[in-house]
């Protein structure tokens, strides 16, 4: 999902009502913390019980604990430039270069937080628990991604397999055994050959994780678990990188929680034989 903000700006699939709502709440953000439900439905020609089910539709247990997220965000959100404030110009000079990337940097890592759900990562080492092989399945930069996970898995006591060439995946996938698990790397998830790929394991009875910046992609729809990494829609602003920053910070987090589940001490023996023969 995205973030609290950007939902109540794009209003995707927000009835009329639900969109009054939503202006409202932007418009009028400094006059929430003194207004009920009631006040609020009065303000915007609804009922409490809209507010309510509003409340409930963005994924909060009620209007209470919207609001107080709602409010976090919006803070956050005002205090650093956004939008059209962060395109980048001929007329930007170094200082406000070192500004916008890190304000795009940063928004985008706590926009990618909040996207994450615990359970996912549950569920993630539920199936990576069963399985000493993970292969990768992405193209481009993404494979940059793919190589640096696969080097902390083995620390974390998992092979991994990525390949830098579309044949070399397609091949891949028609012989992996069914205990391997299959991680896919997709900004948009609707790469017509991870696609192909992702229908043959899944076909197989490969599990499938999915690491993207569109959660309700074809290739999400194949994944056992999906996670979903923020980005931004130009390449003005950085969009591939940001996602590639996100990317990283979402494996960074898996790995974490692999490396709970790894004998320490042999962990530590690892470290120390690498430190004693290789110097990089």
């Amino acid at each position: 999902m995205k973030g609290l903000i950007s939902q109540l700006q794009e209003q995707e699939g927000f009835s009329e009502s639900e969109r009054t709502i939503a202006d409202f709440l932007l418009a009028n953000f400094r006059m929430l913390p003194s207004m009920s439900t009631r006040q609020l439905a009065k303000e915007t020609f609804t009922s409490s019980a809209a507010i309510v089910r509003f409340s409930q539709k963005l994924g909060f247990g009620g209007y209470s604990e919207f609001r107080v997220k709602f409010l976090a965000d919006m803070m956050q959100y005002m205090e650093r430039p956004h939008g059209d404030e962060l395109a980048m110009t001929d007329r930007d000079s170094v200082h406000s270069l070192l500004d916008k990337v890190t304000s795009i940097s940063i928004d985008a890592l706590k926009e990618t937080r909040s996207m994450l759900e615990p359970g996912d990562f549950v569920r993630a080492l539920a199936i990576l628990n069963k399985t000493a092989h993970v292969d990768f399945y992405a193209m481009d930069n993404n494979l940059d991604i793919a190589n640096m996970a696969a080097t902390s898995f083995i620390m974390a006591n998992k092979c991994s397999t990525v390949h830098p060439a579309m044949t070399m995946q397609y091949l891949q996938a028609t012989g992996a055994p069914k205990e391997h698990v299959a991680f896919f790397i997709s900004r948009t998830g609707e790469n017509r050959m991870l696609l192909d790929i992702a229908h043959l394991l899944k076909l197989r009875g490969n599990p499938i994780m999915l690491l993207t910046a569109s959660p309700q992609s074809s290739l999400a729809a194949q994944a056992d678990v999906v996670f979903p990494v923020a980005t931004v829609k130009s390449m003005e602003e950085l969009g591939p990188r940001v996602f590639l920053l996100g990317a990283k910070y979402v494996m960074d987090i898996l790995f974490a929680v692999l490396m709970t589940r790894v004998d320490y001490h042999s962990a530590r023996q690892k470290e120390q034989w690498l430190g004693k023969h290789f110097y990089y």
